[in-house]
């Protein structure tokens, strides 16, 4: 017995001296480091994971630059130097292992080094990685799930899983599935379901990873009433009838989230609202009834408010002026007519501003605006459907360059409401009715007006999976618009050459054409790294229009007959950068009954095609950095497509990021120029610079 006693007193006696040794060697460590500079930290055997995604998870960071820390020496920006400490070296460790755990690599390991430098007093920090053989997926087993029905548990799989065998492990993907498995029985009326706990069980002979869930469902519950609360300045003038009517959430109906979340959009929509909260009452059951209440802020319902507009039409950055009159619950049903007039300076980045003070005749080409006048009215139902339709009548005068135009119309356009859980999420029918004059000044003294009529259907459907509106960094966005017109088109040529020729100052062309416009386009977002703060985006966008059956005086094609506005154009902030705002357009010679004109400002393409990629990256939460690269350009037909046609941009912007939208600045220059076929390597860079302003994301 003495002896085991013994033995015993002198393991817990090297156990304690291993203790104070460690504690006494680090301290050593830190005392006669503590006054070194951390010069930098350097990571070896990180196959999987690139140096940037690694020295997010560590707690040492590594000493700024030399100019960073000059910089802050008189002014409030740069950083301090970063000293060594050595305390936070087992932190790193530890944290990079969850990582590496995180991601599938169980039997990772971590170890570190560091070199001291006596004469500058700077040290470099190593973390030597051996990764090891990642594990995959195994068994995905889910617990505490019996309350569902087979078909109920056989849609939630087929909705909500997404990890397989041929996967490697992955933590964030487990927690998405669990995420996606909580707002599936939150939307089939299990309102006090509960996530309970994940066991991961690895195998370390097959390498993999065995995953088992546990839930409690708790009862499924239906709606047993719906109680509303309203407060605000109008209170008196909406109706519980009329929340009602757009919440549109029935007794009886199984509780569902995502229809609740719905319906307080549908309520904020109608701007009637300044907040709405739904939420049900969960200590108030009864047989598996469950009440849900609403609590609405109600806001003024007549306004008048000047504006000041900012917006990316004719894919550059434009300013200006407005002011609007909104009625709100005009005749009641929650509908909304709204009075507006603006005045906006088209493409400001590339505005010449002393042309405000110049006579109409003497302004220079940079001189681009448009006056808008607008009446419409929205009302969220129609024929008792949550349909959002809005009836619009408008009037526009705007001035671009070379040209002028007024139009006039209406349109009538109608927003479906779809379910989340379907492939298309866009379904948006509209009717229009546009009348047109534009007048196109040509260098060689000539000029052309151009007046039409054009009344329209079309309808926009598609999908949108992307997982945020602002700063999407994973899923798509695919639309598919086509559209049919009726078109009558006049065109009035005037012309010197044309009086030589002909002894005609001027000749009249006029005809009638039916034709289809199509539009369809994807973009595709996917993140770099696992804090999703680089995303690598890409789109395609394609356009044509085609005339299929026209009446005319045999001189002018049908073709022709398509009014300016409704063709394409490319270049400017939300197209190719490398090029301004609706530059891009056919280079083909057009003939007027025997007058040959450079089409250039006076119609776009009938065939459009233009694409992007694009490097993001947010640095911090307000800004970040963008790469792109851009390449498209229009065409009078399909068939002139051919490779030096295409036109190529490439730069850079910055991006900051507000509640509102992110904002952009983007230098972009042309690689290639399908006008002459030359590259950038035969033209001075800063002379093909343009710069542009815009609101969100490039798309």
């Amino acid at each position: 017995m003495l002896a085991v006693y013994l033995v015993k007193m002198l393991k817990q006696i090297l156990i304690t001296l291993f203790f104070i040794l460690l504690i006494f060697n680090g301290t050593i460590v830190g005392q006669s480091y503590y006054d070194y500079e951390l010069k930098s930290i350097n990571f070896s055997g990180n196959n999987s994971f690139p140096k940037s995604e690694l020295e997010k998870n560590i707690e040492s960071k590594q000493s700024p630059m030399w100019f960073w820390v000059f910089l802050n020496s008189f002014t409030p920006f740069g950083d301090e130097k970063v000293f060594f400490d050595s305390a936070k070296i087992s932190i790193d460790e530890l944290a990079l292992k969850e990582f590496y755990n995180a991601n599938g690599f169980f039997k990772s390991q971590i170890h570190h080094r560091f070199e001291p430098d006596t004469s500058s007093k700077e040290i470099q920090l190593y973390y030597d990685i051996i990764e090891n053989k990642p594990f995959y997926y195994g068994k995905f087993n889910l617990m505490g799930l019996k309350s569902l029905s087979e078909y109920e548990f056989g849609k939630m799989f087929s909705e909500s899983i997404t990890v397989d065998s041929s996967k490697k492990y992955s933590e964030y993907e487990v927690q998405q599935n669990i995420n996606s498995i909580r707002r599936y029985l939150a939307n089939n009326g299990y309102v006090i379901s509960k996530y309970d706990s994940t066991v991961v069980t690895i195998d370390t002979v097959s390498y993999r990873a065995d995953i088992s869930i546990a839930f409690h469902t708790g009862n499924k519950f239906t709606i047993s009433d719906m109680i509303v609360n309203k407060t605000g300045v109008s209170i008196d003038q909406i109706t519980n009838d009329l929340v009602y009517q757009i919440i549109g959430i029935k007794r009886g109906n199984i509780y569902d989230q995502s229809q609740v979340d719905r319906s307080e959009l549908r309520l904020l929509k109608t701007e009637l609202f300044t907040s709405v909260d739904i939420n049900p009452i969960i200590n108030d059951t009864v047989d598996s009834k469950i009440p849900i209440e609403v609590n609405a802020t109600i806001g003024i319902l007549n306004e008048l408010a000047p504006e000041i507009k900012v917006d990316n039409e004719f894919n550059s950055f434009n300013t200006g002026l407005g002011v609007s009159f909104i009625k709100k619950n005009f005749f009641g049903d929650a509908r909304k007519l709204t009075l507006s007039t603006s005045f906006r300076l088209i493409d400001i980045s590339n505005f010449n501003f002393s042309n405000i003070f110049k006579s109409g005749t003497k302004r220079d080409s940079t001189f681009q605006g448009v006056l808008d006048l607008n009446l419409k009215m929205e009302q969220p139902y129609f024929f008792g459907k949550p349909i959002l339709t809005t009836t619009e009548i408008y009037y526009r005068s705007q001035t671009l360059t070379g040209l002028t135009e007024q139009s006039y119309g209406g349109a009538q356009k109608f927003d479906f409401e779809m379910p989340y859980y379907t492939f298309l999420t866009l379904l948006r029918p509209n009717f229009t009715i546009d009348a047109s004059n534009r007048q196109v000044d040509s260098k060689d003294t000539s000029s052309i007006s151009v007046t039409s009529l054009t009344p329209g259907i079309g309808i926009e459907f598609g999908s949108s999976k992307t997982n945020d509106i602002q700063y999407p960094t994973e899923g798509y966005y695919l639309f598919f618009t086509p559209e049919l017109f009726q078109s009558k088109t006049k065109y009035i040529i005037k012309s010197k050459y044309l009086e030589q020729l002909t002894g005609q100052k001027e000749i009249s062309l006029e005809g009638s054409t039916y034709f289809y416009r199509i539009q369809t386009g994807i973009s595709h977002f996917i993140s770099t790294n696992s804090a999703r703060t680089s995303v690598f985006a890409s789109k395609l966008r394609v356009g044509y229009i085609q005339s299929f059956y026209g009446t005319n005086n045999n001189v002018i094609s049908a073709s022709q007959l398509i009014p300016p506005n409704k063709t394409f154009y490319a270049g400017g902030s939300n197209s190719i950068r490398g090029w301004r705002s609706r530059e891009l357009v056919p280079r083909d010679t057009v003939i007027y009954a025997g007058y040959s004109t450079e089409s250039e400002n006076i119609r776009g393409g009938t065939f459009w095609l233009e694409g992007s990629f694009e490097f993001r990256k947010k640095l911090g939460q307000y800004f970040g950095f963008a790469l792109f690269t851009d390449y498209g350009n229009t065409w009078n037909s399909w068939k002139d497509l051919v490779p030096k046609g295409f036109a190529v941009s490439f730069g850079a912007g910055i991006r900051l990021y507000t509640p509102i939208a992110p904002f952009r600045l983007d230098f972009g220059t042309k690689f290639y120029n399908p006008v002459d076929e030359s590259t950038i390597f035969k033209k001075n860079l800063l002379k093909n610079l343009e710069i542009h302003f815009g609101i969100g994301e490039a798309f």
